[in-house]
C-alpha cells in the first residue's frame, strides 16, 4: 500500500479537496461544499491544524475531516467552539484502522460540537474519541397540508419530478391580532439582540448581525432564502427562516432556522412555513429541531423515528436545553439535492 499520511489542511488544498467531496457526494451542491471551505479558508490558523486530510504518496485524498469556527453564549459568557463539518473515508479504504486518526484529532480539544452525527459515526466516536458527551438528539419534524395530494397526483404523472426554482415569498404573514412576520431583504432590517442571544437556554449559538450576513446574506444561494423577523406589537421577538428543498422527488419548504424569545412561541416557525408552502401550491414542510413538539398543535406535526445525535467535547457545560435547528456533522445524512 502506498505510503499514508494525515496532514493539517490549508487553502492550498481548498480545490483538490472540493474534488474529492464531489466525489465521494456527487448528490451534494458542489456551491454549498465550495462555500463551506470558504468558511474554513477564511477561519485560517484557526481551523488549519484541526482540519486534517488522508493523503497517498502521490497527494491523491482518501479522507477528511473538517471544522468551523462558532461562538457560543455559555450564560452570559461567549466562548469559542469548533463545529464539525463532516468526516469522510473512501470505502474502499475504511475498515484498515486510518480513520482512527481522523477522531483523534478531536482527542485535541475539547470545545467542539457536532450536531447530526449518524448511527455509524456515533460509533467511531464512542470508539476512538475519549472526551465524547452526547447530549439531546436532533428530532425531524414533517407536516403536510392538503396540497399533497395534487403533488403525488403529479408525480405519478411526471415521473422526472422536476424541481420549480422560484418560491413566492410574500413580504409579510399576519398571525393573528398584531402578530407578524416581515421579510428581511438585508442585514440592516434585523435590529438583532447585541449579544447574539434569542432564548433563555443555558447555551445558545451567536446570532448576531455577522452571523446573519455571512450564513443567509452572503451564502451563495442567498436568493433561495426567506429571512422574516417576527414581530409583536411592533417589537421584535424572533426570526425564522425557510427556503424550498427537495426529498424524493417531493418539492418541500424547510424551516432551516428559528430563534424567539419566548419558547412558547417556537411554532410559530412550522406556522408559517405551511402558510409559505401552501402559496407555493407545496403540500410539504420539514423541520430538523432538539426540542420535542407535540403532535397537536397549529400545525400538525408528525415527528420522524429517526434522529440525529449530537456530541460535545466537554462534561463541565451544560447544553441540556440547546436549541439545534440543523445538522452539519455527517454528509451520508443530507436531505438537499
Amino acid at each position: 500500500m502506498m505510503g499514508i499520511q494525515i496532514i493539517p489542511y490549508s487553502s492550498q488544498w481548498h480545490s483538490r479537496l472540493l474534488d474529492y467531496m464531489r466525489k465521494v457526494y456527487p448528490y451534494r451542491s458542489g456551491e454549498y461544499l465550495d462555500w463551506w471551505l470558504g468558511n474554513i479558508d477564511a477561519a485560517g490558523q484557526a481551523c488549519g491544524d484541526k482540519c486534517v486530510i488522508v493523503t497517498l504518496d502521490d497527494d491523491s485524498i482518501i479522507g477528511c475531516t473538517t471544522w468551523n469556527t462558532v461562538q457560543l453564549m455559555v450564560g452570559n459568557d461567549k466562548k469559542n467552539f469548533f463545529v464539525g463539518g463532516n468526516t469522510i473515508m473512501s470505502p474502499e479504504y475504511r475498515g484498515k484502522g486510518i480513520g482512527k486518526g481522523l477522531y483523534e484529532v478531536r482527542n485535541r480539544i475539547d470545545n467542539w460540537l457536532c450536531a447530526g452525527i449518524t448511527d455509524m459515526g456515533l460509533k467511531a466516536n464512542l470508539k476512538h474519541v475519549k472526551s465524547f458527551t452526547l447530549i439531546k438528539p436532533i428530532q425531524i419534524y414533517v407536516s403536510m397540508n392538503l396540497n399533497v395530494i395534487a403533488q403525488f397526483l403529479k408525480k405519478l404523472v411526471n415521473h422526472s419530478g422536476r424541481q420549480e426554482e422560484n418560491l413566492f415569498m410574500p413580504d409579510f404573514f399576519e398571525i393573528g391580532k398584531k402578530i407578524l412576520f416581515v421579510k428581511v431583504n438585508d442585514v440592516g432590517q434585523i435590529d438583532v439582540p447585541q449579544s447574539g442571544r434569542w432564548t433563555d437556554d443555558n447555551v445558545e449559538m451567536v446570532r448576531d448581525k455577522e452571523y446573519f450576513d455571512k450564513r443567509f446574506f452572503r451564502i451563495y444561494c442567498a436568493k433561495r432564502y426567506g429571512v422574516y423577523k417576527y414581530e409583536k406589537d411592533g417589537k421584535l421577538l424572533g426570526y425564522a427562516v425557510f427556503r424550498r428543498m427537495r426529498y424524493m422527488g417531493f418539492d418541500m419548504i424547510s424551516v432551516v432556522d428559528y430563534r424567539f424569545m419566548d419558547r412558547k412561541d417556537e411554532r410559530l416557525a412550522f406556522t408559517v412555513a405551511n402558510k409559505l408552502a401552501k402559496k407555493n401550491n407545496i403540500g410539504f414542510v420539514f423541520g430538523m429541531s432538539s426540542r420535542s413538539y407535540g403532535f397537536w398543535g397549529r400545525p400538525i406535526l408528525f415527528r420522524a423515528r429517526k434522529t440525529l445525535n449530537c456530541g460535545v467535547g466537554t462534561k463541565e457545560i451544560d447544553f441540556s436545553d440547546m436549541l439545534i435547528t440543523s445538522a452539519d456533522e455527517d454528509l451520508d445524512f443530507v436531505y438537499y439535492k
